[in-house]
């Protein structure tokens, strides 16, 4: 019997950190694909080939925060950013200082 995963019935996008409030009336926070690349772009093993984009590319200073959640579950940031319902309950924190580990 597998477990089921929450869906997301809201998303926020604060300072490029999503704020997902679940159905299960959860509240968890999960860093954005953005935000994850200008962290590796820092580290000399994962940052090889974002550097280059980050500090060249125009869009780097504002993402925007049209957000579409479908009926799968799966969240749409902007409409070309996508995130699975397993990656919005897994991947994310109960609170917003414990995506700094």
């Amino acid at each position: 019997m597998s477990k089921q995963i929450p869906k997301a019935i809201k998303v926020e996008m604060v300072a490029s950190i999503l704020k997902i409030e679940f159905d299960n009336a959860k509240v968890k926070f999960l860093r954005s694909h953005y935000n994850k690349d200008i962290v590796d772009s820092f580290s000399l093993k994962k940052g090889k080939k974002k550097r280059f984009n980050l500090l060249l590319a125009a869009n780097n200073s504002w993402l925007g925060s049209e957000t579409a959640i479908e009926s799968n579950g799966t969240v749409i940031l902007n409409g070309k950013d996508s995130y699975t319902r397993e990656e919005l309950w897994n991947e994310s924190k109960v609170h917003i200082a414990y995506l700094a580990e």
